[in-house]
Protein backbone atom coordinates (compact mmCIF):
# COMPACT_ATOMS: atom_id res chain seq x y z
CA UNK A 1 0.00 0.00 0.00
CA UNK A 2 1.61 3.51 -1.12
CA UNK A 3 1.53 5.67 1.68
CA UNK A 4 0.36 8.97 1.30
CA UNK A 5 2.58 11.73 2.02
CA UNK A 6 1.74 15.71 2.61
CA UNK A 7 4.23 17.85 1.84
CA UNK A 8 5.31 20.82 4.46
CA UNK A 9 5.78 24.27 2.51
CA UNK A 10 9.29 25.12 3.26
CA UNK A 11 8.33 28.72 5.44
CA UNK A 12 11.22 31.16 6.82
CA UNK A 13 10.87 31.76 10.14
CA UNK A 14 11.42 35.35 10.88
CA UNK A 15 11.52 35.66 14.88
CA UNK A 16 10.84 38.72 16.95
CA UNK A 17 12.90 38.68 20.66
CA UNK A 18 10.29 40.02 23.19
CA UNK A 19 12.15 40.30 26.33
CA UNK A 20 10.38 41.30 29.71
CA UNK A 21 11.54 42.89 32.33
CA UNK A 22 10.26 45.99 34.93
CA UNK A 23 13.47 46.95 35.73
CA UNK A 24 15.27 47.00 32.22
CA UNK A 25 12.22 48.63 30.49
CA UNK A 26 12.07 50.99 33.08
CA UNK A 27 15.72 51.91 32.64
CA UNK A 28 15.43 52.10 28.76
CA UNK A 29 12.61 54.41 29.24
CA UNK A 30 14.58 56.44 31.83
CA UNK A 31 17.61 56.49 29.55
CA UNK A 32 19.93 54.31 31.80
CA UNK A 33 22.18 51.46 30.65
CA UNK A 34 20.92 47.93 31.20
CA UNK A 35 21.65 44.74 30.94
CA UNK A 36 20.07 42.19 28.02
CA UNK A 37 22.46 39.17 28.24
CA UNK A 38 19.16 36.58 27.88
CA UNK A 39 17.29 39.02 24.87
CA UNK A 40 21.17 39.28 22.94
CA UNK A 41 21.94 35.57 23.41
CA UNK A 42 18.29 34.34 21.92
CA UNK A 43 18.56 36.69 19.03
CA UNK A 44 22.92 35.77 18.21
CA UNK A 45 21.51 31.51 18.56
CA UNK A 46 18.92 32.74 15.89
CA UNK A 47 21.07 34.60 13.86
CA UNK A 48 23.82 32.13 13.76
CA UNK A 49 21.00 29.85 12.60
CA UNK A 50 20.46 31.87 9.89
CA UNK A 51 17.42 32.95 10.66
CA UNK A 52 15.73 36.62 10.50
CA UNK A 53 15.78 38.15 13.95
CA UNK A 54 13.87 41.71 14.81
CA UNK A 55 15.00 42.83 18.28
CA UNK A 56 15.17 42.09 21.13
CA UNK A 57 12.28 44.45 21.91
CA UNK A 58 12.31 45.37 26.07
CA UNK A 59 8.77 45.29 27.37
CA UNK A 60 7.35 45.38 30.33
CA UNK A 61 5.83 42.71 32.52
CA UNK A 62 2.23 43.11 31.29
CA UNK A 63 0.14 40.80 29.77
CA UNK A 64 -1.65 42.98 28.16
CA UNK A 65 1.27 45.10 26.74
CA UNK A 66 3.09 41.07 25.62
CA UNK A 67 -0.03 40.26 23.69
CA UNK A 68 -0.33 43.39 22.24
CA UNK A 69 3.03 43.75 20.85
CA UNK A 70 3.30 39.87 19.78
CA UNK A 71 -0.22 40.51 17.70
CA UNK A 72 1.15 43.94 16.20
CA UNK A 73 3.96 42.23 15.15
CA UNK A 74 2.54 38.94 13.36
CA UNK A 75 -0.83 40.82 12.41
CA UNK A 76 1.34 42.78 10.27
CA UNK A 77 3.10 40.09 8.73
CA UNK A 78 6.60 41.45 10.69
CA UNK A 79 7.24 37.99 12.23
CA UNK A 80 6.04 34.19 12.18
CA UNK A 81 7.59 33.08 15.53
CA UNK A 82 7.89 35.13 18.39
CA UNK A 83 10.46 34.72 21.47
CA UNK A 84 9.15 35.61 24.79
CA UNK A 85 11.96 35.68 26.81
CA UNK A 86 11.41 36.11 30.75
CA UNK A 87 8.31 35.69 32.66
CA UNK A 88 7.35 32.60 33.10
CA UNK A 89 8.22 31.68 36.58
CA UNK A 90 5.65 31.36 39.58
CA UNK A 91 5.42 34.79 41.31
CA UNK A 92 2.32 37.40 40.32
CA UNK A 93 5.10 39.51 37.76
CA UNK A 94 5.52 36.54 36.01
CA UNK A 95 2.86 36.81 32.97
CA UNK A 96 4.34 35.80 29.95
CA UNK A 97 3.57 32.28 29.95
CA UNK A 98 -0.48 33.83 30.25
CA UNK A 99 -0.08 35.90 27.64
CA UNK A 100 0.74 32.89 25.22
CA UNK A 101 -2.13 30.86 26.59
CA UNK A 102 -4.02 34.01 25.84
CA UNK A 103 -2.84 34.80 22.74
CA UNK A 104 -2.82 31.70 20.87
CA UNK A 105 -5.58 29.17 19.21
CA UNK A 106 -3.57 25.66 19.80
CA UNK A 107 -1.13 25.26 22.85
CA UNK A 108 1.93 22.94 22.39
CA UNK A 109 2.38 21.10 25.08
CA UNK A 110 5.28 19.25 24.00
CA UNK A 111 7.46 22.38 24.54
CA UNK A 112 7.31 22.89 27.89
CA UNK A 113 7.13 19.11 28.63
CA UNK A 114 10.66 18.88 27.15
CA UNK A 115 11.80 22.15 28.53
CA UNK A 116 11.10 20.72 31.83
CA UNK A 117 12.38 16.98 31.07
CA UNK A 118 15.80 18.92 30.00
CA UNK A 119 16.32 20.84 32.86
CA UNK A 120 15.38 18.44 35.25
CA UNK A 121 18.85 16.95 36.03
CA UNK A 122 19.96 20.28 36.27
CA UNK A 123 17.93 21.90 39.19
CA UNK A 124 14.52 19.91 39.81
CA UNK A 125 13.37 23.14 41.79
CA UNK A 126 13.46 25.31 38.63
CA UNK A 127 12.65 22.61 36.23
CA UNK A 128 8.86 22.48 38.08
CA UNK A 129 8.32 25.67 38.29
CA UNK A 130 9.06 27.24 35.19
CA UNK A 131 5.90 27.78 32.83
CA UNK A 132 7.63 27.80 29.57
CA UNK A 133 5.24 27.29 26.59
CA UNK A 134 4.20 27.62 22.93
CA UNK A 135 1.20 27.53 21.12
CA UNK A 136 0.25 28.97 17.60
CA UNK A 137 -1.82 31.65 16.35
CA UNK A 138 -3.14 33.02 12.87
CA UNK A 139 -0.04 30.87 10.92
CA UNK A 140 2.32 31.83 13.57
CA UNK A 141 4.02 30.47 16.63
CA UNK A 142 4.79 32.46 20.13
CA UNK A 143 7.39 30.56 22.67
CA UNK A 144 8.02 31.65 26.34
CA UNK A 145 10.99 30.84 28.12
CA UNK A 146 12.76 31.32 31.19
CA UNK A 147 14.79 34.83 31.28
CA UNK A 148 17.65 32.76 32.61
CA UNK A 149 20.45 33.35 29.87
CA UNK A 150 22.09 29.41 29.95
CA UNK A 151 18.04 28.46 30.24
CA UNK A 152 17.55 30.70 26.76
CA UNK A 153 20.73 28.87 25.02
CA UNK A 154 18.89 25.31 26.05
CA UNK A 155 15.41 26.34 24.98
CA UNK A 156 16.64 28.19 21.75
CA UNK A 157 19.75 26.13 20.79
CA UNK A 158 17.95 22.66 21.40
CA UNK A 159 14.18 22.75 20.92
CA UNK A 160 13.52 25.76 18.89
CA UNK A 161 15.99 25.99 16.27
CA UNK A 162 15.64 22.13 15.35
CA UNK A 163 11.72 22.65 14.90
CA UNK A 164 10.54 25.97 13.66
CA UNK A 165 11.00 25.30 9.87
CA UNK A 166 9.07 21.97 10.14
CA UNK A 167 6.61 23.81 12.88
CA UNK A 168 5.97 26.79 10.70
CA UNK A 169 5.75 24.47 7.24
CA UNK A 170 3.20 22.59 9.18
CA UNK A 171 1.00 25.85 10.34
CA UNK A 172 0.90 26.86 6.71
CA UNK A 173 -0.39 23.88 4.82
Amino acid sequence: MDRMVHPTPDVEPVFAVLVTSDSRFTALMEGSPYDDESGSTAAGILRAAGLRVLGPLILPNDELVIMGTASYLVGRGLANAVLIVGGTGASPRDVSADAVEELCDRILPGFGEAFRALTMDEDVVKSILTRAIAGTCDGAVAFAVPGNPDAVKLAVERLIVPSIRHLLGELNR
